[in-house]
């Protein structure tokens, strides 16, 4: 589908009747440009495109590796601390309620007072 030589020779001869010997190498240089401009617009699109269907391998591998990581920390900061070393001081849910019977049990009867 391109532009054979009689096809162009006729295209050139109606642009030079139409703009004039001045003005035609203007036209082509601006038309060139705008050539170019579009060119860079289509490819930028094209390749936008491209990335947004196959995301390229070399962002996807090392994003993948880091996520696991942060997923294996995230595991590690939020389960429960085991044996004797770095566990917490904090009460449990169980401790309190027990604490509680414990100071109830050990707190000394109120005085009695005696009616004269």
């Amino acid at each position: 589908m391109g532009v054979s030589l009689t096809e162009f020779t006729i295209i050139f001869l109606v642009a030079l009747v139409l703009f004039g010997p001045e003005q035609l190498p203007v036209l082509a240089r601006t038309l060139g440009k705008l050539s170019g401009q579009v060119k860079k617009t289509s490819d930028s699109h094209r390749r936008e495109f491209y990335n947004s269907v196959y995301p390229p391998a070399d962002l996807k591998n090392p994003l993948t590796g880091e996520l696991q990581s942060l997923r294996s920390l995230k595991a590690e900061l939020l389960a429960p601390p085991t044996g004797a070393i770095g566990t917490s001081s904090r009460p449990t849910s169980q401790e309190p309620s027990q604490a509680s019977d414990a100071q109830a049990s050990v707190a000394p009867p109120p005085p009695q007072v005696e009616n004269a």
